[in-house]
């Protein structure tokens, strides 16, 4: 092991003394340290990736080195911390079982999406979910679905959520949708506030491409695409979002006692 990046939420308390103590540490186990932005660009170059801060931050780090197969560990600042099961606390005894054992760590299927927007095609991922819903907050949208080109339903209401398994514990779980194992590869469909009670969230296998469009009979208004509460885009009228499993995973750095039973009976509060 010879580089590991670091990338930090300026907007948390202490994190840039947090991501100085964790460099000083690692320079003395004769361990390089790299700074990773938000707005990074090309590979970094690292045997891994550390992330402080929340939930957040993780999400921002894996969609941006998804694609070049670097491994992140997620260090909680937050006050959830789903994603992110090593606290400020335990993070250097953390490192040191890496140090001495090696990365181990388990894999999360993405999504990739194509927006057309008015100027170009916006190809990029998320890792918990893309939501489609009118540009005008409150306003009730008929939203057309197809799986592989084949017509599903128009989902009448707020809009719809795209999920993946990581993502089931997110926005989709507020939806009343599933809790889903994340290591495991499928889609989850959810309404946001239907209009028509028989539309529920639904799960579909990962290999199936899916398409929503402003259905045909509705005002033909403009969509909003979000990407994990992180991007925002305007969708150009009588354009699709297409939506399929991106080709690489997000990787998640775990302790060998991880338990995801765990941190769901722990932050859902299972038995309180």
């Amino acid at each position: 092991m010879k580089t590991v990046g670091i990338s930090y939420n300026h907007l948390k308390p202490d994190a840039k003394e947090y991501c100085n103590r964790i460099s000083e540490w690692l320079k003395k186990k004769n361990i390089k340290t790299r700074n990773i932005p938000y707005n990074l660009s090309k590979n970094p170059r690292v045997d891994f990736i550390i992330s402080l801060g929340g939930d957040g931050t993780m999400l921002r780090i894996s969609r941006l080195v998804a694609k070049y197969s670097i491994p992140v560990m997620g260090v909680n600042l937050g006050t959830l911390g789903f994603l992110t099961d090593t606290d400020i606390n335990g993070i250097f005894n953390a490192l040191e079982n890496i140090l001495s054992t090696g990365i181990k760590y388990e894999e999360r299927m993405m999504l990739e999406i194509e927006i057309p927007t008015k100027n170009k095609i916006i190809k990029t991922t998320a890792l918990n979910d893309c939501i489609i819903r009118s540009v005008y907050n409150g306003r009730l949208t008929s939203i057309d679905a197809f799986i592989n080109k084949k017509f599903l339903s128009s989902y009448k209401g707020d809009g719809i959520v795209i999920s993946t398994p990581t993502g089931s514990t997110a926005y989709s779980l507020a939806l009343s949708g599933p809790i889903i194992y994340p290591t495991l590869s499928l889609f989850i469909i959810a309404p946001i506030s239907p209009h028509t009670l028989t539309h529920r969230p639904m799960i579909v296998e990962a290999d199936n491409i899916l398409e929503f469009v402003s259905s045909e009979g509705s005002r033909k208004s403009d969509l909003v695409v979000s990407i994990d509460g992180q991007e925002s885009y305007i969708l150009d009228k009588n354009k699709k979002v297409k939506i399929k499993m991106f080709s690489g995973k997000a990787k998640f750095i775990r302790d060998k006692n991880y338990s995801y039973f765990d941190t769901l009976k722990t932050k859902l509060k299972w038995g309180v």
